[in-house]
C-alpha cells in the first residue's frame, strides 16, 4: 500500500490512528519497506520543492484531499512552530525551521 505524504498532522477520516514521531532515517526506511510506492498530498509548492530537496525524490504538490485506508502509513512532515496568518513560508524560510516528521497510521 502507498504511503502518503502529508504537510498537516490531521485525520483525514473517522478512525483510530496511531501517531509517532520518526527521524529523517527512518522515512527513507519507511519508504525503502513499502518499495518506493508513495503518493503525495503536501499542499503548498515550497514545502514539496523543500521535502524533494531533503529526501532526494520527487515530491509534488497536490492539493487533493486524502482519505487514509485502514493500516495505511502516511508521512507527516510538521513545523514545530507557528507562522504568521497568510505567510506563504518559501524554500529558504523551511531550510532554516525547525520539523519534525510523524509516522502516522490508521489502525481500524
Amino acid at each position: 500500500m502507498e504511503v502518503a505524504f502529508l504537510n498537516s498532522m490531521i485525520m483525514t477520516w473517522p478512525g483510530i490512528y496511531k501517531a509517532e514521531k520518526i527521524s529523517l532515517e527512518d522515512v527513507h526506511e519507511c519508504l525503502a519497506s513499502c518499495n518506493g510506492s508513495y503518493k503525495s498530498f503536501i499542499g503548498h509548492k515550497s514545502t514539496a520543492l523543500f521535502l524533494q530537496e531533503l529526501l532526494g525524490i520527487k515530491i509534488e504538490q497536490n492539493r487533493k484531499c486524502f482519505r487514509q485506508r485502514r493500516y495505511q502509513k502516511a508521512i507527516c512532515f510538521s513545523l514545530k512552530e507557528r507562522y504568521p496568518e497568510n505567510k506563504v513560508l518559501k524554500k529558504a524560510d523551511l531550510k532554516n525551521a525547525e520539523y519534525e516528521f510523524y509516522l502516522i497510521t490508521r489502525l481500524d
